[in-house]
């Protein structure tokens, strides 16, 4: 029975699917909740004795035969095959991902959102392998202190308390080598298991590497430039000598954001050792493999360092690539060949990648935009940046009683319908009470976690209107934004007939003191209105709660400054009605069937926000437009209007917002074609095809 449920803890479909979820709720639901809904910790605190005793209850057998059926469906599932016309097998390189709570690796939307391709992933049986880093410490813990100050703490991440595993080979513990300066770093390789997609960890904390070796995988998010390229040299290439390593032969590279662009050197290192081919041969093979996601709206989001820090900490290395130090630091630099040019790894991968995109249409825009120098003489709407928007595994964040109405009105297996599937007009199907019913109920679970969560303790209402905000507390997401006309903000939330209430969360980086400051602003709020509340180191268990239960999300960035914000497509999957400035992928999601559009006179060529001006727009969409149609009832208390705007929001927004969704497109515009031409190329005779 341990066993059984270890197994179950190890592989982590438990955190989509809820008939998995379930029997270590109903082991012992308390210690489920004390830690932090993490099984692996769970069942080393009840040993194997503790386990056969709290299986005795009467709902634990039913409950382990759900969760073995729900295992075999998930392992008999084979969708359609997604033929690629060329070998593929996908390796996914990112900094950061976001599974769950129990597995403490990320820090925000990059790493959510990583964890989400590997999900659906999952869902789909698409041939692809994770690479990230394991961290000691993680990212900092929100603490508030006494004065509404944000301090971080951190807390150890031991693994044998983590649902992952060291990669075993028949000679023990399997370690790989990566180059850092004149000395080499040894790295262990953890797996966490996916679904059917294996996660591949990095971790440097060994005893046979030096102290300052050692903390490499300390933090995520290290802002010391010397540390951060550490960090990215053992990703890149590091996590490619793990993959080799494996025995993994992986076709097509994904770089999830500019952190793992040394993935493309070692590939042309590899290539040239392997193949015996010129530089230019392994860098022509090695591009076409490789697919670069780029994430920042700005140029300054990116990574830059200093050629004397290149140079001492990669400077030996690139001599086995046949690379000179000059001519990788023209790879990276904006304007190559200007030796003040600091190197930049989104240029790296840029140049690199056979195939690069944004998170958004929008974004994709502004990315041709701010990366054009990678192109110098080619006109902007040339340059090759293209765009796949962002989506959200659905499984994971639609609340379980949306699931069952969906899995009623629309198919057993809604999640995988693809955007207009004539089964989703089942959504108009379900009964006005019966939606209204579970959201209420999800709601008022909403207030009752917060309220126990938020300090000071607010007075929330279960049925009052409900706008949450959660993000980033970096200055242009504008979180205090409804705080520039307080007497207007006061008359909202004192209101008795038409009440409405605001829950917040989020963090801001340690090293953003702006960003903290905003923040500290509406702790502030929060202890000075009973209807606002605060919630405090904000994490995936926070975000689904909010937004599973929140009536409205509201979004409110400089217009051209969020990249996609896939927080949003959680809501509007939920049938939370989104009220957002025209960014990311509210820009062409929005419709005034689903939400509502906050203004902005920003546009590509002056990108300048009006902060007072879309203040003012807020405030009048929520005064004559959102809070009007939320208690506009009828006979039986309900806002139609309101329902048939959470019906809409679901039927469209949820199949086109999707992770799955998002990977076919991945397939057909990135994966499969960069599988055909490294296939075309592998087999040219001159390079021993």
């Amino acid at each position: 029975m341990f066993d059984e449920l270890r197994v179950l803890a190890l592989n982590l479909t438990w955190t989509w699917d809820p008939e998995i979820r379930e029997v270590f709720q109903t082991l012992d639901p308390k210690l489920w909740e004390a830690t932090r809904h993490n099984p692996i910790v769970m069942l080393s605190r009840l040993g194997p004795k503790g386990v056969e005793r709290a299986a005795q209850k009467a709902a634990f057998a039913p409950a382990l035969d759900r969760a073995r059926a729900a295992v075999r469906r998930h392992l008999e599932r084979h969708p359609p095959f997604y033929d690629a016309g060329a070998p593929l097998l996908i390796g996914y390189f990112s900094l950061e991902f976001g599974i769950a709570e129990s597995l403490p690796i990320y820090s925000g939307g990059l790493g959510i959102l990583a964890g989400d391709h590997l999900k659906a992933s999952s869902d789909l049986n698409l041939p692809l392998v994770g690479v990230g880093l394991l961290y000691r410490w993680g990212f900092g813990r929100q603490k508030i202190d006494p004065g509404g100050n944000q301090t971080e703490y951190y807390a150890e991440n031991i693994p044998d308390e983590l649902p992952i595993r060291r990669v075993e080979t028949g000679d023990g513990p399997l370690d790989v080598e990566a180059p850092i300066g004149a000395e080499t770093v040894r790295i262990a390789v953890w797996r966490a298991q996916v679904g059917k997609v294996p996660l591949f960890l990095l971790d440097t904390d060994l005893e046979s590497n030096p102290p300052h070796l050692r903390t490499i995988t300390d933090r995520l998010y290290v802002p010391e430039p010397d540390r951060r390229l550490r960090q990215e040299i053992v990703l890149g290439i590091g996590g490619m000598r793990a993959l080799r390593a494996l025995g993994i032969a992986a076709t097509v590279f994904h770089l999830n954001e500019g952190h793992s662009a040394l993935v493309g050197v070692e590939r042309i290192r590899e290539l040239r050792r392997s193949r015996q081919l010129t530089f230019e041969e392994a860098r022509l093979l090695a591009r076409a493999g490789i697919v670069f996601t780029t994430h920042t709206p700005v140029a300054a989001g990116s990574d830059y360092f200093e050629a004397g820090l290149a140079w001492d900490l990669l400077g030996p290395y690139l001599q086995e690539t046949g690379l000179s130090f000059e001519r990788f630091m023209d790879l990276g630099r904006e304007k190559p060949g200007d030796p003040r040019s600091l190197f930049c790894t989104t240029y790296l991968a840029l140049r690199m990648a056979d195939h690069s995109v944004g998170v958004s249409r929008l974004h994709g825009a502004v990315s041709r935009r701010i990366w054009k120098d990678a192109w110098p003489g080619l006109k902007e709407p040339q340059v090759p940046i293209g765009a796949i928007t962002n989506g959200i595994h659905l499984p994971t964040w639609v609340a379980d009683e949306i699931d069952s109405l969906l899995m009623e009105f629309v198919d057993a297996e809604w999640w995988d319908l693809a955007p207009g599937d004539n089964r989703w007009e089942g959504v108009e199907a379900i009964p006005a009470e019966r939606l209204w019913d579970v959201h209420r109920s999800l709601r008022e679970r909403l207030v009752e976690y917060a309220c126990a969560r938020a300090a000071p303790t607010p007075n929330l209402d279960p049925d009052a209107l409900t706008i949450a905000f959660s993000r980033r507390f970096a200055p242009y997401k504008r979180a205090t934004l409804m705080l520039s006309d307080r007497p207007r903000l006061k008359r909202l939330l004192a209101s008795t007939t038409k009440p409405v209430q605001i829950l917040y969360a989020g963090k801001a980086h340690p090293a953003d003191q702006a960003g903290k400051a905003l923040l500290r602003e509406i702790v502030e709020l929060a202890r000075e209105e009973t209807r606002v509340a605060f919630l405090e180191d904000y994490d995936i268990e926070i975000a689904r709660h909010l937004v599973q239960g929140a009536d409205v999300w509201l979004n409110n960035p400089r217009r051209f400054l969020e990249a996609s914000g896939t927080s949003g497509m959680k809501a509007a999957a939920n049938g939370v009605l989104n009220v957002s400035v025209l960014d990311g992928w509210w820009d062409e999601a929005y419709g005034p069937d689903v939400g509502w559009a906050i203004p902005s006179g920003a546009t590509l060529d002056r990108q300048a926000a009006d902060d007072e001006a879309e203040a003012e727009a807020l405030f009048r969409a929520l005064e004559r437009q959102v809070i009007p149609t939320f208690y506009a009832r009828d006979e039986a208390g309900r806002p139609q209007r309101w329902i048939a705007m959470m019906r809409a929001s679901i039927k469209r927004l949820a199949p086109a917002y999707s992770a799955r969704r998002m990977l076919l497109d991945y397939f057909t515009e990135a994966y499969a074609p960069a599988a055909r031409r490294v296939e075309q190329l592998r087999v040219l005779p001159d390079w021993g095809g």
